[in-house]
């Protein structure tokens, strides 16, 4: 342990950077920008900070709220009852008290986290692989190359059938596994992707996780205009 902190305080005062003029830097402020340290710094911190938060609760106010967070995201459910102020509560942590400053918390979407959209309807939680590109909206955001790109056809294949395992990984249940598939793979589709190898995909993707649902998937892509 000793040895980390030495490390720490070490980056922490010899952080330079070379601009393209050939002019050396030194940044004196802030966890240090690019440094293979500076993750595992952040989440030390924000866990600490986050601990000794906590430890001020009350046993029942504990109780009625669970929180994650990953590097900078936090997404946090909490409980409605008669015996938790819910609303005060939320208000509290959204002052950003439980971080020193210059640490403020920001908002964000309320149905994602990280690269997972959920809805919370009752006590019933869905989630699925976060896609900002639908068949209503197609072209939001590229995020893959097109097939008549310059790249080999078995790296393209690996490309799409590795997609397709991250979405029935990242699904709750079936139905918002069709629902997110087929927004993908018409994805796909619009960037030349020929149906023989989406088809193929899926009924690869079918066999190893024994899920009929992508055939169903299959069927409704490879049938669309």
């Amino acid at each position: 342990l000793q040895t980390m902190m030495d490390v720490i305080k070490f980056v922490l005062d010899n952080t330079f950077i070379k601009d393209l003029d050939g002019m050396l830097w030194q940044q004196k402020l802030g966890i240090p920008m690019g440094d293979p340290h500076s993750p595992g710094m952040t989440i030390g911190a924000c866990a600490w900070m986050e601990k000794e938060w906590v430890s001020s609760l009350a046993t029942d106010v504990r109780s009625s709220f669970r929180a994650a967070r990953y590097m900078d995201d936090i997404l946090m459910v909490i409980a409605k009852h008669d015996r938790f102020d819910h609303e005060r509560f939320l208000l509290d942590f959204q002052k950003s008290e439980c971080y020193w400053p210059p640490l403020t918390l920001e908002d964000a979407k309320e149905d994602t986290f990280l690269e997972t959209t959920f809805s919370l309807r009752g006590n019933s939680l869905r989630y699925w692989l976060k896609n900002d590109n639908t068949i209503t909206n197609p072209t939001k955001i590229w995020r893959y190359a097109h097939f008549r790109s310059y790249a080999t056809l078995e790296m393209k294949k690996k490309i799409l059938k590795a997609t397709l395992l991250k979405l029935h990984n990242m699904a709750s249940d079936d139905g918002v596994l069709c629902e997110s598939a087929i927004d993908k793979l018409l994805e796909f589709k619009g960037l030349g992707y020929p149906p023989g190898i989406i088809a193929s995909a899926c009924g690869a993707v079918a066999v190893r996780t024994r899920n009929t649902t992508w055939f169903r998937i299959r069927n409704s892509v490879v049938h669309t205009s």
